[in-house]
């Protein structure tokens, strides 16, 4: 009789095949959380400051950023967004601008990729990272939205990582210095408040690598990053050799000026002493990504130090920690605050946990497994509720922000042209007259950011701003008056434009739409007005 024999696995074949299933099980989830992510972004409600950005991007071909729109940022991201329109001919422009929101997260992981890839992280590092750094702000307006809050990160990441590649381990590349410079630019070119990466930067590349003589310092690291900085920065250098008065004025006292003093007067909910910027601060840092970036910075840091404490003093490391330094005393700088202006700091804890981690033997890093998980699924208990809702957003595009708030603009034009009506809109909304390829007041091209300021600022500025001022409203609507009157998102300030159409005998029209007012001229006779190129 044939005895029944048990052929043993090798302990090395079943190692290998937990760990094919391990892979398999964190690619089937990076993807999950990639599509509820996407549904996320097209989901997300219209924000406030969307209004500002999205019309500065589809205007700044057309007239001037400044002087005539209004914009009170950097350039970067209406040009790159105002080329997207450009280059493709979209009019869905919001939806737009949540697609390259979407990609700037795609450039994000791909960021975090060469990162991890350098330090020997593997893929699992890589899900630790984009899992922990979307367990904080970024699930909010911050990362969701059409702003320049988030779409500096990856440029700051790469700039960081690729000046630490060009001059670590004694040697100096000065492409991956150009690059650097050309990444760190282009992230000051989309937020302003990435300048807090010039000084370790600039510091650096004074004394390191040691041993280089000045001629060679200069050729080989400084010139290449000045050459970098600039190509990355040109735009800011254009407008403010043009007009540096003008870019001064709608970027720095427009924020000291106006804007302070109308927050100082406004009753909403605001974040200004240094007391309740300490606890929002606290919420970010001391919670969710930014507590979770901390652990592991802070845990690899102390294991580090008990084997070999001169890793923790490398030049690298304490680049990183400069720039944490400076990026945390100067988000309290804005006023008010709010939560986005204290994610900057965030994405270099976590850069720093990742370097550590490249600091340490295969042996203690396999014992630190138990803490990458604990930390993946505290993340991951974060993010699950924000993205779970948002799984099957993806094959129901008619139910996306940008779709429906496009449609909203293309009701706009047709309400119009059923009436024979082709003049101007008035509205603090600029988006849904664009969306529905329609002209706009000069005066309200940035939404209510400049015209809710109007009357606070200074009058040495005020020949910089084109815009009226809630005071002079019926006077200045009534030397021109609007084809239609859009409300409905400005609780605030809408109330004051809803008076002057009932006063003026205008149609109040039912479009179906619960946060739009569209209010039409009812007598018709006016100049047509061509609508937007």
């Amino acid at each position: 009789m044939a005895s029944v024999g048990v052929v043993a696995r090798a302990p090395g074949t079943a190692n290998a095949g937990r760990a094919v299933a391990l892979r398999i099980a964190a690619w089937a989830l990076a993807v999950l959380l990639l599509v509820g992510l996407f549904g996320r972004v097209m989901t997300y409600p219209l924000s406030h400051d969307e209004q500002i950005h999205v019309s500065a991007a589809r205007l700044i071909f057309h007239e001037p950023l400044y002087g005539v729109v209004g914009y009170n940022h950097l350039p970067g991201l209406p040009l790159l967004l105002g080329g997207i329109y450009a280059v493709t001919g979209t009019t869905s422009l919001l939806l737009a601008g949540r697609l390259l929101i979407f990609g700037c997260w795609l450039a994000t992981a791909g960021a975090w990729w060469l990162i991890v890839r350098h330090y020997r992280g593997g893929p699992a590092m890589l899900l630790v990272a984009m899992l922990v750094l979307g367990a904080g702000t970024l699930l909010g307006p911050a990362g969701m939205v059409t702003t320049n809050n988030f779409l500096p990160v990856p440029f700051a990441l790469l700039g960081a990582h690729c000046f630490i590649l060009a001059l670590d381990g004694g040697r100096v590349r000065p492409w991956l210095v150009f690059l650097a410079g050309c990444a760190v630019g282009g992230a000051i070119l989309l937020k302003i408040s990435y300048v807090m990466l010039l000084p370790p930067v600039v510091i650096a590349a004074m004394i390191v690598p040691r041993g280089l003589t000045p001629v060679d310092r200069i050729r080989r690291v400084l010139l290449p990053l000045l050459a970098g900085g600039v190509s990355g920065g040109l735009p800011i250098l254009i407008v403010g050799a043009s007009d540096p008065q003008m870019l001064l004025a709608h970027t720095v006292r427009y924020f000291t000026g106006g804007h302070l003093a109308y927050w100082e007067h406004s009753t909403a909910p605001k974040v200004m002493s240094l007391g309740e910027k300490l606890a929002l601060a606290g919420s970010v840092w001391l919670l969710s990504s930014g507590l979770l970036s901390s652990v592991l910075a802070l845990s690899f840091g102390w294991i580090i130090r008990r084997h070999d404490p001169t890793r923790l003093f490398r030049w690298p490391v304490l680049f990183l920690i400069a720039i944490i330094g400076i990026a945390a005393p100067l988000s309290f700088v804005p006023t008010p605050a709010f939560p986005q202006y204290y994610e900057p700091p965030v994405p270099f804890v976590l850069l720093l946990a990742i370097m550590l981690y490249g600091e340490m033997d295969e042996p203690v890093r396999h014992r630190l497994r138990p803490l990458l998980v604990g930390v993946s699924v505290l993340a991951l208990g974060l993010i699950t509720p924000r993205l779970l809702p948002h799984m099957t957003a993806i094959a129901h595009p008619s139910r996306w922000t940008g779709t429906k708030i496009h449609a909203e603009g293309e009701r706009i034009r047709t309400e119009l042209a059923a009436r024979g009506e082709r003049g101007k809109v008035v509205t603090l909304q600029p988006i849904l007259p664009l969306e529905g390829r329609l002209p706009l007041y000069r005066e309200f091209e940035a939404g209510p950011f400049i015209y809710r300021v109007a009357d606070y600022i200074a009058p040495a500025d005020r020949r910089f701003f084109t815009t009226t001022s809630p005071g002079a409203l019926p006077t200045f609507l009534d030397a021109d008056p609007p084809a239609a009157i859009v409300t409905g998102r400005e609780a605030v300030l809408d109330p004051a434009f809803v008076a002057y159409a009932r006063s003026r005998g205008y149609a109040e029209v039912v479009t179906g739409y619960p946060q739009m007012q569209l209010f039409i001229r009812p007598v018709v006779g006016s100049a047509p007005v061509a609508p937007m190129p």
